[in-house]
C-alpha cells in the first residue's frame, strides 16, 4: 500500500452525528491540497450510535479506519491505539466533537514541511491554539489556569497545551509512553526530547451536538498529571519566555488601550475630586462679606469664620450635586438609605437638596408626598453602595456631601465609563483592518464623547452606554465568532434589557439583539437571553411599583385632563394636585412651605421648541447637534455601509451584516422617537452640554466608525480628516469645564456672535 503524507487519529466517545460531519470536512480540506491520507477513528467504549456511525464511513471509504476499544479507558489510551497504527511521516490528532476545524490542517503540514516558511528551521510539533475560544467561563477560565501552570512548571509556554488539534512528526511521539492523562502533556514531552514546538492560531468552534466531557475532576487529574511530568522532564525542556498573547501589533494596541483609558478615567477622576458649584463661590464670598459688615456696623463682634460656617450650613451653595437631574436621583437614593422610602419630601426642604424634577402623588396612607420623577431602578442600585459608604461610616449626604458624594460618583460614573471602554475596545479591535484605524476609534471611545463629560454626574446616560457597550460585545461575539455559550445569550440579554431599563428607547437595541440572537441560536435565545431581559424588566417594573404603586414610570403619568382627586387623599391647605399628571401640583413641605410644581410654567429651554423640523436641525447639526458637536459621528453612515457591504454566503460576513443593520435601525428608530415627540419634550435634554438623550447610543456609533476608520488610515489626507474629526469631537467634551449642566459651546458661541438669542 502506498504511504500517505498524513496519518489522522480522532479519538471518539459519545459523538453520535458529530462524527460524519467532520470526517466530510477533513476529507474536503485534505483533497483540496492534495495531500494523502489515512484517517482512524477510536470508539473509546461510546454507548451511543457513534460505532454504527463509524462503521458505515469505514465502509463508504477505503482510507478511513475503525478503531473499538471495549470500555472506556481514556483519551490517552485512544491517541495510542490510534499512533500504533500510523503509517504517514506526519500524524496529526484532533478531537471527534467537531469544535477542531480541519481548514487548518494544511497550513499545520506546510509548517512541519519547512519550519513555517524557513525561519527558525525544522518544527518537530505544531501546537494548535483556540482563538477565539468559544467555550463558556467555566471550561476557559481553568484551562488559562492549567496552561499557565504547565508553563511556569515545565519551561514550555503555550497558549494552549491540551488543544485538540496537534500536528507533528510520527518520530517524535515513538518514544512517549501513553499512561492516562499524558496526552495533556504531550508538547512538553516533545520538548523534553530536544525537538521544536511551535504553536498556530486555529479556528475554534462551538460544540453543536453532544455533551462536553468536561469536568472538575479533569481538572483535578489533570493537575496531579502534570506534578509527575514537570519531575519527569526537569531540566530537559529549554526554557522559554512567555508567549506574547496575541502579535506583537496587536499587543502593542491593546497597550496603547490601556493607555487611552487610564489617562481618561484619571482626568474624570480629578473631574470628579474636584466637582462643585463654582457658579455659587462668588455669591457665597459676597453673603459673607455683607454678613461681617452688616454686624461691624451694628458694632457687634464680626467672627469671619463662624459666619463662613453659618452661611455654608444654611444656604449650601457649594455642593457636588450641579443639578435639579441629578439631585433628583441623589435624593431618591438618600431616601431609600437614610429613610426607608422613596419619598423625598422631607429631604428636599434641607439647603441646597432642592429639585425641579419630581412628582406628586399620594402615599398608602393618602397624604400628598414628593417623588423623584426619574425611573426608581437606577435609585436602587445606587443606594447598595450608599448604604455601605453609610454604615461604614456614620455619614450620609446631608452632612458629608463632598466626601460621600465624590466618593459614590466614583461606583455610579467611573466605573461604568470604564466598562463603556473596555467593551468599546473590545468591539473596535475585533472589528478593525488597520492599526492606525483601531485607535483612533478607540481614542474617540476614550475622550471623543460626552459620556466623560457627564460622568462626574449622576445619570443614565453612562450606565446605559456601559450596559450598551456589554450586550454589543457579547452580540458580536455571537454573531460573528460563532460564540454558543448559555452564559453568553444571557448576559447579552441581560445587558441590552438593563440599557433598556436605563433608557427607554433603548427597547429598541433590546428587540434587535434578541432578533439577531434569535437567528444565531433560537433555543438559547428562548432558554437563556430573553429569560435574562424578562428578569430585568420585572426589577424594573417592581420598583415603580414600590415607588409609585404603578408599574409605569412617573413620565407616564403625564396627560392633559385632570380628574376630581380622589376621596381616598387627604391634601393639606392650600395642596393641589392633578391625579392625571404628577406634574401638576402644590406640595405643604415639612418646614411649611408651600412648593408648586416648576412644571406648570417651564422657563427657557424647558418651554419646548415650537417647530420640530427646528428641533431636529439643532440635535443633528445645529447648537445641541450630534454631529457638529462630536463630528466624528459623521463617519457612522459610510462605516455601516461598508460594514453591512459583505457576501451573505459567510457566516461570519453575515453576522457583521446583521449587526450593521441592527444599528442602523436602532439608531434610525429612536431619533425619529425623540423628534416626534410633543413640543414640551422637545427640550434637547434642558440645559446640558448635548443631545444627551442620544448618548447611550455611543459605543454602536464607536463600533460603526471603525470600518471608516480604517479606510482613510490608508492615506495621508484621509488621516489629517480623522485627526480633524477627533479633535473637533474632544473639544466639546472639554468645553463644559466644571459641569456637564451648561450650554454647548456652539450655542454660546452663537448668542455671543448675536445670532441666536440666549437660552
Amino acid at each position: 500500500m502506498t504511504t500517505p503524507d498524513v496519518s489522522l487519529v480522532v479519538p471518539v466517545r459519545d459523538e453520535s452525528g458529530n462524527i460524519s460531519p467532520l470526517v466530510a470536512e477533513i476529507r474536503a480540506a485534505l483533497d483540496a491540497a492534495s495531500i494523502s491520507w489515512e484517517l482512524f477513528l477510536v470508539d473509546d467504549g461510546s454507548t451511543d450510535g457513534s460505532w454504527d456511525e463509524i462503521a458505515r464511513l469505514q465502509a463508504d471509504d477505503g482510507r478511513i479506519q475503525g478503531i473499538r476499544l471495549d470500555r472506556g479507558q481514556g483519551k490517552s489510551a485512544a491517541l495510542a491505539a490510534g499512533f500504533a497504527r500510523c503509517r504517514g511521516p506526519r500524524i496529526v490528532m484532533l478531537d471527534g466533537d467537531g469544535q477542531d476545524d480541519p481548514a487548518g490542517i494544511p497550513r499545520m503540514m506546510a509548517i512541519l514541511a519547512d519550519g513555517g516558511g524557513g525561519r527558525g528551521g525544522r518544527v518537530d510539533l505544531v501546537n494548535g491554539w483556540k482563538t477565539p475560544r468559544l467555550d463558556p467561563w467555566h471550561k476557559t477560565l481553568p484551562s488559562r489556569v492549567f496552561n499557565w501552570l504547565v508553563g511556569a512548571a515545565t519551561g514550555l509556554w503555550l497558549h494552549d497545551h491540551n488543544c485538540g488539534l496537534k500536528a507533528f512528526r510520527s518520530d517524535a511521539i515513538r518514544g512517549i509512553r501513553f499512561s492516562e492523562g499524558i496526552h495533556r502533556f504531550i508538547p512538553v514531552l516533545v520538548a523534553a526530547q530536544g525537538l521544536r514546538v511551535v504553536e498556530m492560531p486555529v479556528h475554534h468552534r462551538p460544540r453543536t451536538r453532544g455533551a462536553s466531557k468536561y469536568g472538575v475532576a479533569r481538572f483535578l487529574h489533570g493537575l496531579r498529571d502534570l506534578a509527575s511530568v514537570s519531575l519527569s522532564v526537569r531540566g530537559r525542556v529549554r526554557p522559554l519566555a512567555p508567549p506574547r498573547r496575541h502579535e506583537p501589533r496587536s499587543r502593542l494596541r491593546h497597550g496603547i488601550y490601556a493607555i487611552m483609558a487610564t489617562m481618561a478615567l484619571a482626568t474624570v477622576l480629578g473631574r470628579i475630586a474636584a466637582v462643585s458649584s463654582v457658579d455659587r463661590i462668588g455669591l457665597e464670598k459676597k453673603l459673607v462679606a455683607d454678613a461681617v459688615a452688616k454686624a461691624t456696623a451694628a458694632g457687634e463682634p464680626a467672627d469671619q469664620a463662624a459666619i463662613r460656617d453659618r452661611i455654608a450650613r444654611e444656604k449650601r451653595l457649594l455642593r457636588p450635586f450641579l443639578s435639579g437631574n441629578d439631585r433628583s436621583r441623589w435624593l431618591a437614593t438618600r431616601a431609600l438609605v437614610e429613610r426607608g422610602t422613596f419619598a423625598i419630601d422631607e429631604l428636599v426642604v434641607e439647603p441646597g437638596w432642592d429639585t425641579i424634577d419630581a412628582v406628586a402623588h399620594p402615599d398608602a396612607s393618602g397624604r400628598l408626598r414628593l417623588y423623584s420623577s426619574k425611573p426608581p431602578l437606577l435609585s436602587v442600585l445606587c443606594a447598595g453602595p450608599y448604604w455601605l459608604a453609610h454604615r461604614a461610616t456614620g455619614w450620609t449626604l446631608g452632612d458629608h456631601p463632598f466626601e460621600l458624594g465624590r466618593l459614590l460618583m466614583v461606583c455610579y460614573g467611573l466605573l461604568p465609563l470604564g466598562l463603556f471602554m473596555a467593551f468599546s475596545f473590545r468591539l473596535v479591535d475585533r472589528i478593525g483592518t488597520s492599526d492606525w484605524g483601531r485607535l483612533w476609534a478607540a481614542a474617540i471611545a476614550a475622550g471623543g464623547t460626552l459620556l466623560n463629560t457627564f460622568a462626574v454626574v449622576l445619570t443614565n446616560h453612562v450606565p446605559a452606554a456601559a450596559c450598551t457597550a456589554a450586550s454589543a460585545w457579547l452580540t458580536h461575539r455571537i454573531a460573528v465568532d460563532g460564540l454558543r455559550s448559555w452564559t453568553g445569550f444571557a448576559a447579552a440579554g441581560g445587558a441590552a434589557a438593563l440599557a433598556a431599563a436605563f433608557e427607554l428607547p433603548a427597547l429598541a437595541w433590546l428587540a434587535a439583539v434578541l432578533a439577531i440572537l434569535a437567528a444565531c441560536d433560537l433555543r438559547r435565545t428562548v432558554t437563556a437571553a430573553a429569560p435574562a431581559a424578562v428578569l430585568v424588566a420585572a426589577a424594573a417594573l417592581a420598583t415603580n411599583w414600590l415607588a409609585h404603586g404603578s408599574i409605569a414610570p412617573p413620565y407616564a403619568h403625564r396627560a392633559a385632563p385632570a380628574r376630581p382627586v380622589p376621596a381616598d387623599v387627604t391634601l393639606a391647605e392650600g395642596e393641589s394636585w392633578n391625579p392625571d399628571n404628577w406634574y401638576d401640583y402644590s406640595i405643604r413641605l415639612s418646614n411649611g412651605r408651600l412648593l408648586t410644581s416648576y412644571w406648570r410654567s417651564p422657563q427657557g429651554v424647558d418651554r419646548g421648541e415650537p417647530s420640530s423640523a427646528t428641533y431636529a436641525w439643532h440635535a443633528l447639526v445645529g447648537h445641541h447637534g450630534i454631529f457638529s458637536l462630536t463630528p466624528a459621528w459623521l463617519l457612522v453612515l459610510p462605516g455601516l455601509v461598508m460594514l453591512a457591504a459583505a457576501s451573505a454566503g459567510d457566516r461570519h460576513e453575515t453576522g457583521r451584516r446583521r449587526f450593521a443593520l441592527a444599528i442602523a435601525a436602532v439608531s434610525v428608530v429612536v431619533l425619529a422617537f425623540y423628534f416626534s415627540r410633543p413640543q414640551l419634550d422637545r427640550n434637547y435634554g434642558g440645559t446640558s452640554s448635548g443631545f444627551r438623550w442620544a448618548f447611550w447610543l455611543a459605543p454602536l456609533w464607536v463600533a460603526a466608525i471603525v470600518p471608516a476608520a480604517d479606510r482613510l488610515a490608508a492615506s495621508r489626507t484621509g488621516r489629517l480628516v480623522a485627526l480633524a474629526l477627533l479633535g473637533l469631537s474632544v473639544v466639546s467634551v472639554a468645553f463644559p469645564t466644571w459641569s456637564p449642566w451648561t450650554i454647548p459651546w456652539i450655542q454660546q458661541w452663537l448668542t455671543h456672535a448675536g445670532w441666536i438669542s440666549g437660552p
